[in-house]
């Protein structure tokens, strides 16, 4: 065999063989899940890890294999920390919306108790304002004030 045949053969079994680790790898990572997002980013890390590894090690189908799973593993852990940090804002806007909630039923409360059931138009609602005098309560001297009764009929 000559050796222009040889070094032929030599090429071609060195690209079948990145080809073929950066397939398996591209159709390794359709396995990761259904978000686009994480197979783009599986297949993408797979791809530049076996190009590096190939790179790196002129060819090496080994290297170049474990430089895809390599790309997979940094991609993997990069999805990773973004559900993490996605799975924490979706939790502290759940949080904040529960305690919206309460604060608007808190508010409905106190608006029911200031203007009373409006059950019809007749009811007829009358304030009076009370004055409290100076007194003393558990040593504790208070200064006049007034005081507020509502009365429905």
């Amino acid at each position: 065999m000559s050796e222009i045949t040889a070094r032929y053969q030599w090429r071609v079994m060195k690209n079948a063989t990145f080809l073929l680790s950066v397939l398996a790898n591209a159709l390794l990572t359709s396995c990761a899940g259904v978000s686009p997002t994480r197979i783009i980013g599986d297949t993408v890390g797979a791809a530049g890890g076996a190009l590096i590894g190939n790179k790196l090690s002129n060819g090496n189908p080994l290297i170049s294999a474990a430089g895809a799973g390599a790309g997979v593993l940094l991609s993997e852990s990069l999805q990773a920390g973004s559900n993490t940090y996605a799975q924490k804002s979706y939790d502290a806007g759940y949080e904040k919306a529960r305690s919206d909630a309460a604060k608007q039923q808190f508010h409905e409360l106190i608006d029911r108790q200031r203007f009373g059931p409006q059950l019809d138009g007749g009811a007829h609602v009358r304030l009076f304002d009370v004055p409290l005098p100076e007194r003393e309560e558990n040593g504790v001297i208070l200064a006049p004030s007034t005081a507020t009764i509502r009365i429905q009929e």
